[in-house]
């Protein structure tokens, strides 16, 4: 499994925690944009390479 799949398993798990934890919300927005930002850094490394 390489960092991208589990950077989505991990998305996937922050989604369902924001529906589920409606009171730590920002916390997992927080955590989700985290989680894009580095997938879309690694996108743009890829394309570079």
């Amino acid at each position: 499994m390489n960092r991208t799949e589990i950077l989505r398993l991990q998305r996937e798990k922050v989604l369902a925690n924001i529906v589920e934890d409606y009171v730590n919300r920002a916390k997992w927005l927080t955590e989700l944009m985290d989680i894009d930002d580095e997938i879309e850094e690694m996108e743009k490394n890829h394309k570079v390479n």
